[in-house]
């Protein structure tokens, strides 16, 4: 299936944006450290 042009417009071209990786990356290490913590606190449920 083709995909929709609007989700892709070709006029804009998407390049990842460094801050926001490194921003998502932070993000997303702290939830898995969060759920390292709450799993050894509580065990795993």
């Amino acid at each position: 299936m083709p995909k929709p042009a609007r989700l892709y417009p070709k006029e804009e071209p998407m390049d990842p944006n460094p801050k926001m990786i490194f921003i998502g990356s932070m993000v997303f290490a702290v939830t898995i450290g969060w759920i390292g913590i709450a799993t050894a606190s509580f065990g795993a449920l």
